[in-house]
């Protein structure tokens, strides 16, 4: 075997700890009313449980700002709790509740409740969906309103509903300019505007003496999250209360390596301690993908997150889709209530099922011009993961090494591809070569003694 088919990884070269894998619960959690409950149980465990499904242990969860009649697709409003200031029906978005409940069941462990617009009261325009020019859509004035909006939410899914909810986003992609021709929630925010509302949570969260963090900026793209996060790290005492900077890697152009790689870099030698998150991504394709085309781009772009920008956690968008686009992990048919599954799915599996909470990525170098790969290992040194992407349509076989390590117990290989879900295609005794199928996604995972 040459030393170009080779894959050396380097146990002691550790670098950040994952906080986990994750996807979100919009737009379709609101919707599941009128869907089969053995087939909404089977979809949640599919994404949550560890043994029967991908071992997501991250939801997102949408605080919805209500209204949005101007938004012409229904799935893509979304309920407030809010009646009028200060007052609120508990009664509403229920569907959503109950998805929440039942995937922390399945196996979710920690949500995310992040909001794409405050209620339209507190906004310029009075609508949900942006400013008709697309200007800044905050009333200036409002933040500790909406501060008191989002915890008020937060204390109700918590206290009331048993929710274990880590972390408020109160933002979502500040640089894009929303109006009502996006179809969705959305509302621009200059930087400074942002750091208002975030100091506002920030001093709400400090006085109930909440547990729950913030999560910042929710960056569209890796470019532009520079100058949002330059505006926070002025404000000291705010920084205190920022869990994370998380950004969605949307637009490959302005989220190319290179900016992933500045982005990283900046943080790591300005905040090393500060986490940086993918929030958020789906592939922006028209017509549905059932196969591994999709499949290899998104694992690809994975592998691209954790290794170059350093990411701590990958949170896939919309989980569930109705749309002929390459977006759900599944696609729902809402007139018989059932949902097919995507090689999207599968392939996510292959990180979030064997990279765990608590892994510690470490350094592997690979200069297999087909193979991409990425390798973690968990925090006692009992058990290394690699995922390793073969994008040719041939077969490649490769060593992999683990260095001066010796004394591995077993192998175990799970593979997706075009006639395989996540597939255990071999467990049993230590192996140092495998051949990686056409096209494929493929899980390595190693015990140590």
């Amino acid at each position: 075997m040459s030393e170009r088919n080779r894959m050396d990884v380097n146990l002691l070269a550790k670098k950040q700890q994952m906080e986990g894998f994750g996807a979100s619960g919009a737009w379709w959690a609101q919707h599941t009313g009128s869907w089969k409950p053995n087939e909404l149980s089977r979809l949640l465990e599919l994404f949550f449980n560890k043994q029967t499904g991908i071992g997501l242990t991250i939801y997102r969860h949408n605080i919805g700002a209500g209204d949005g009649q101007e938004i012409e697709d229904p799935w893509r409003r979304s309920e407030s709790y809010e009646v009028s200031e200060g007052e609120y029906d508990w009664s509403r978005d229920t569907q959503a509740v109950a998805v929440m409940k039942q995937a922390v069941a399945c196996g979710a462990e920690r949500i995310v409740v992040f909001a794409n617009s405050a209620p339209s009261r507190m906004t310029k325009s009075g609508l949900t969906s942006g400013h008709q020019e697309g200007r800044s859509n905050f009333k200036e004035g409002m933040e500790e309103a909406f501060a008191a909006y989002l915890v008020n939410i937060v204390k109700h899914l918590t206290d009331i509903e048993g929710l274990p909810i880590d972390w408020i986003s109160p933002i979502n992609e500040p640089m894009w300019l929303w109006n009502a021709q996006n179809g969705q929630e959305g509302c621009h925010y200059q930087p400074e505007e942002c750091v208002s509302v975030y100091r506002a949570l920030a001093r709400l969260i400090k006085e109930e003496a909440l547990s729950v963090r913030i999560s910042a900026i929710e960056a569209g793209e890796w470019s532009s999250a520079r100058m949002y996060y330059y505006k926070l790290a002025e404000d000291k005492e705010l920084m205190k209360y920022i869990d994370n900077i998380a950004v969605h890697s949307y637009v490959p152009h302005v989220s190319n390596v290179v900016f992933k790689e500045e982005f990283a870099t900046l943080i790591q030698k300005e905040r090393p301690e500060l986490p940086i998150w993918m929030s958020e991504w789906t592939e922006m394709e028209g017509g549905k993908d059932f196969g591994m085309s999709s499949a290899l781009l998104m694992a690809n772009l994975i592998q691209e997150d954790l290794s170059i920008g350093q990411v701590t956690s990958w949170q896939y968008w919309i989980a569930v889709s109705r749309y002929d686009f390459r977006d759900g992990l599944v696609y729902i048919d809402e007139a018989e209530g059932t949902f097919q599954d995507t090689k999207r799915l599968w392939a996510f599996g292959n990180f979030s099922k064997f990279i765990r909470p608590g892994d510690i990525r470490v350094e592997v170098e690979s200069a297999h011009p087909e193979l991409n790969v990425v390798a973690y290992a968990d925090p006692d040194g009992h058990r290394a993961t690699l995922v390793v992407i073969n994008n040719s349509k041939d077969a490649q076989t490769s060593e992999f090494q683990f260095g001066s390590v010796s004394g591995i117990k077993q192998t175990a290989i799970y593979v997706t591809s075009e006639d395989e879900n996540l597939a255990c295609v071999y467990s049993g005794l230590p192996l140092t070569e495998w051949t990686f199928g056409a096209e494929s996604v493929t899980s390595i995972i190693v015990d140590f003694e």
